[in-house]
């Protein structure tokens, strides 16, 4: 019994595992780390960190046998006390050691982390119902996903910002309430436990009535957020929530059909992450990978489609002609250049500094940090990071304008802006 329980474990683990690598890049995520330097135990099931984010999850993975108080008490309150325990671990041991399946032991960065996440995945099928949330001493939020949840709003939000994103927004509208999604088939029969447990707390509650994928085609469809229908009323003592079948609407509507298709730029990011910049040794990799993967998908997208139109602008140039292209994305600036096959490494790095110098003074350095993309017609490409830069001084800031002038630039330059829609027209 306990080996097929194992079985089951592991492969509800690899499930949640395979997920998380595809949507949020197996370079951030620690599956079944362990207290390295300390008892050597498994801390979590999954671990994820990123910049400033953490990610605890549990998973579990018990068949549902017809009991619901019995496999709620098997899954979700084990799971708590492996998420409590998991966060002592790793927030008040003075130091903790962990190891990435891909790279030596390295130490826990806590002292980085501003954000932090607690997740239940709930891998059993055939509930009639669920808790979604919980709420520990009116503020230690846990989100619990089924399933079918946890594999939508990863493939979904299939970023590190917008998954953030839903759950910081999800757990806003839903902290200090028992929130519970109820199927719309919901036997009539219930035993006594059953309806004591759906009635508990019953005029602090949030009743859904479908599924959580249903509340995530609202949240598409509002623009990022909640309907104020639900938001305006979330103060409500108890409120229930028909939405049965709108995540089968959504998806078939032609809005939801154009977006897919149109994020299909968004992923040029992602394959210059995952395949030109993680797998170089070279200085600063990481922190441009991080830089780029800060970007959510429909920003990723507009890079993508800045980045199409300026290859397609340099494979038609004559041959010689520098181009260049640039985007910005709050303190991001991205500048795109081209250059040759023939020039030496000396005459690379000059150029990586001549665009530098000239858009950040052009921008009056208003942009915290500076990712330089060079690309030749192959396409090869090379990068360079400028960040927390300072002003350059007077006398270099005279150069720089002396350089501007000679080559030309900024005479007739216009910024080329990308607005992009989640939903095209």
């Amino acid at each position: 019994m306990a080996v097929d329980s194992k079985i089951k474990g592991d492969e509800g683990e690899n499930f949640v595992n395979e997920i998380a690598y595809k949507s949020f890049f197996k370079y951030w995520c620690y599956p079944g780390p362990k207290y390295e330097n300390g008892d050597k135990k498994e801390i979590c099931d999954l671990l994820i960190v990123f910049n400033d984010i953490c990610i605890i999850f549990s998973v579990k993975n018990y068949e549902f046998k017809g009991n619901h108080l019995r496999y709620f008490n098997n899954t979700i309150e084990k799971a708590v006390r492996q998420l409590n325990g998991a966060y002592k671990t790793l927030f008040k041991k003075d130091k903790v050691e962990i190891k990435h399946p891909d790279r030596d032991i390295e130490e826990f960065p806590k002292n980085q982390i501003t954000k932090i996440f607690k997740i239940i995945i709930n891998l059993g099928e055939g509930v009639d119902f669920y808790d979604i949330t919980r709420t520990q001493n009116h503020s230690d939020f846990i989100t619990i996903f089924d399933k079918e949840t946890f594999q939508t709003v990863a493939e979904e939000l299939n970023t590190v910002p917008d998954f953030i994103d839903y759950l910081e927004k999800r757990e806003l509208l839903f902290k200090n309430k028992v929130v519970q999604v109820i199927s719309p088939d919901l036997p009539k029969d219930l035993n006594e436990n059953d309806l004591r447990h759906l009635n508990e707390n019953i005029e602090n509650s949030i009743k859904i009535i479908g599924t959580e994928k249903d509340l995530l085609a609202y949240f598409f469809t509002n623009v990022r957020s909640f309907p104020k229908a639900i938001t305006d009323n979330s103060e409500k003592d108890y409120m229930v929530i028909d939405i049965e079948g709108a995540w089968e609407i959504f998806k078939n509507s032609p809005n939801a059909i154009k977006k897919e298709f149109a994020d299909s730029s968004s992923y040029f990011v992602d394959n210059l992450v995952m395949n030109e910049i993680l797998c170089r040794e070279e200085p600063n990799m990481e922190e441009i990978a991080k830089e780029l993967l800060s970007l959510n998908r429909l920003k990723r997208r507009a890079v993508g489609i800045s980045f199409e139109e300026f290859f397609d602008d340099i494979r038609n140039a004559s041959e010689g002609m520098i181009k260049r292209r640039f985007t910005e994305h709050g303190n991001l600036a991205l500048v795109f250049f081209n250059f040759f096959p023939q020039w030496g490494e000396d005459s690379l790095l000059r150029m990586f500094d001549l665009i530098f110098e000239t858009f950040a003074f052009h921008y009056q350095y208003k942009h915290q940090t500076f990712i330089l993309l060079g690309v030749s017609s192959d396409p090869y490409f090379t990068f360079q990071m400028h960040k927390n830069y300072g002003k350059f001084d007077i006398e270099d800031e005279e150069i720089i304008k002396a350089n501007i002038k000679e080559l030309g630039w900024f005479t007739e330059y216009q910024e080329k802006v990308n607005n992009v829609n989640e939903f095209p027209e």
